[in-house]
């Protein structure tokens, strides 16, 4: 196995992005248990606006095409805003969602649909892996450094072993073996020695 430097950088680059992933999935996890429910239980109240506004559209969308008129683009795009505008809870849910997830990770305060004490909790509940993400940052730029001040990719891996860092599924560079090759022409022409 041969072992570069860049080989390291992407090992490093490679697991701290699956732990990164894993922390942002549990964040998802606890925001869609959380959170969305609450801004859903908000605004159950646009879901009658949504049945009527769906049922509009389906209506002028029949009407359109038994007057067989729905071929012109303006017809079709005022039936898509309605499908789109009766979409609208599940596109404030999906912003807004966002946005306090936004908050508890940058530690803001979020003071719409009634979710301030659920933003407070949040923030107290995913303090430690909002933490665990800050100090994965700080980790791989201190390992990054250690292979960047190390001489060879060898010394690299010696120091990151040295440092703790599981190298069990470290696979290296791939060796570059040289070509094999057959010449057409004696090669005693660049030697000089043909007689």
């Amino acid at each position: 196995m041969k072992i570069t430097k860049q080989s390291l950088y992407d090992f490093v680059e490679k697991k701290t992005t699956e732990k990164r992933k894993d922390f942002f999935n549990e964040i998802d996890n606890y925001m869609d248990a959380n959170i969305k429910t609450h801004l859903e239980d908000q605004l159950s109240g646009i879901n009658h606006f949504a049945k009527k506004l769906t049922k509009l559209a389906d209506e002028l969308e029949n009407t359109l095409e038994g007057g067989h008129d729905y071929e012109a683009w303006s017809r079709k795009s005022n039936v898509r805003d309605l499908r789109n505008v009766s979409n609208i809870k599940n596109d404030i849910v999906s912003e807004e969602a966002h946005t306090i997830k936004r908050a508890v990770l940058n530690n803001r305060n979020y003071s719409k649909y009634n979710a301030d004490e659920l933003v407070d909790k949040a923030k107290k509940d995913l303090k430690e892996t909002i933490s665990k993400i800050d100090n994965l940052s700080t980790l791989k730029r201190e390992l990054d450094a250690t292979i960047k001040s190390s001489t060879t990719g060898k010394q690299a891996y010696d120091a990151l072993v040295k440092l703790g860092i599981d190298m069990e599924d470290f696979e290296g560079a791939e060796s570059q073996l040289p070509a094999i090759q057959k010449l057409s022409v004696d090669p005693c022409l660049v030697n000089g020695n043909c007689n």
